[in-house]
């Protein structure tokens, strides 16, 4: 496999998780006071179907020189959104073609990519240095066909792209090509201090896009691109998102972490932009991001746009953690990545419906 490590997934795609998907929770989409939202269980599980036909085949590709390989041990698969089942495309003259079930094998991959129109800074005592160099983890599903639709991930302040790695996976096996740099600016794996930098974060995503579209990771879908973070990653998401400073006219979605408006950064914050956004926090954030991350969802001008919240749920395990509702909350932003990236654009009612029911009571929703 030329160096690069695949890790098979191996969870059912019948049975256990058919019934779990009869046990989704009742969290229903609520009132938000901008728009009617709509909950619609079964039409969001047929959109979801539907979705998954249309931008579900994928392929791996090939690196290009700059490639470094790191192994990864095999994990269980993670829960997808939607109804896991055989599936068959009815081509033009009714002939049918088996398109491969999720969940994916996962294939691992680094890529060191560099931008040198930009400058690292210093990090405590050690100097800034020239250029941006942006050690990126790659998750690729293993098995499909075809262009790949790309997620790039932002992670949090101290933090690093290996300590998300159960988010990143969920998006790869559901058939993503999942990547995420490692940030000069905020990384927990660099000598010195980290710092903040949300400008030339949301640049280096764009970077990241820029270079993997050059097929060095893959074959890339370049009209299927989205961009996710958390807690200082989905800030610098809010910059793609919400400040025209930053857009970056290839996004067709947005997912928000526990993020918010960063104070230090000029807005305007109102500006339409075409594309999806989901906001996701849990009410017990410990750093106070269920009323920032509110703010972002009623704040933006976006073409289709929802809110998850989980009750109870913290800052970093509402998305990473073991628990029911974590399960479910990935599966979650799984269904808003089948429907933002799907062949029309969506609507924030099409949202709700794709989003409701929850796969967990703790989780409740609103669409704008």
């Amino acid at each position: 496999m030329d160096g690069r490590v695949e890790r098979r997934l191996d969870t059912p795609v019948t049975g256990d998780r058919l019934a779990a998907n009869d046990r989704r929770g009742a969290g229903l989409f609520r009132r938000h006071p901008r728009a009617l939202v709509l909950g619609i269980g079964a039409a969001g599980a047929v959109f979801a179907a539907t979705t998954l036909l249309a931008t579900g085949t994928v392929a791996p590709g090939t690196p290009g020189d700059s490639t470094a390989h790191s192994a990864h041990s095999a994990r269980s698969a993670p829960a997808l959104g939607g109804p896991v089942v055989e599936t068959l495309l009815h081509g033009a003259a009714g002939i049918a073609h088996h398109v491969p079930a999720r969940p994916y094998p996962v294939e691992d991959q680094t890529l060191t990519l560099t931008d040198p129109s930009r400058n690292s800074p210093a990090r405590g005592g050690v100097p800034g240095s020239a250029g941006r160099v942006l050690v990126t983890v790659i998750r690729r599903p293993v098995g499909p066909v075809g262009p790949l639709p790309l997620v790039v991930f932002a992670h949090g302040w101290d933090s690093d792209p290996g300590k998300y790695e159960t988010l990143l996976d969920a998006w790869a096996a559901a058939g993503y090509l999942v990547a995420a740099p490692t940030f000069p600016d905020s990384a927990d794996t660099l000598p010195g201090t980290p710092v903040s930098g949300y400008p030339d974060q949301a640049r280096d995503v764009s970077s990241v896009i820029s270079s993997l579209l050059d097929g060095r990771a893959g074959p890339v879908d370049p009209t299927r691109i989205a961009v996710a973070g958390h807690s200082d990653g989905a800030t610098d998401v809010v910059l793609l998102a919400l400040n025209p400073a930053f857009a970056d006219p290839r996004l067709r979605a947005f997912l928000c972490l526990a993020g918010e408006i960063p104070a230090g950064v000029p807005g305007p914050w109102t500006a339409p932009t075409v594309g999806a956004l989901l906001v996701a926090v849990g009410t017990d954030d410990e750093y106070g991001l269920l009323a920032k991350s509110s703010a972002v969802f009623q704040t933006a001008h976006v073409s289709a746009e929802a809110m998850l919240t989980m009750s109870g749920g913290d800052h970093r395990d509402t998305f990473i953690g073991a628990s029911p509702g974590a399960v479910a909350m990935r599966a979650e932003t799984v269904r808003f990545l089948d429907a933002a990236l799907g062949p029309e654009p969506t609507t924030s009612a099409q949202l709700a419906s794709v989003l409701e029911p929850t796969g967990d009571p703790s989780i409740t929703g609103s669409a704008g």
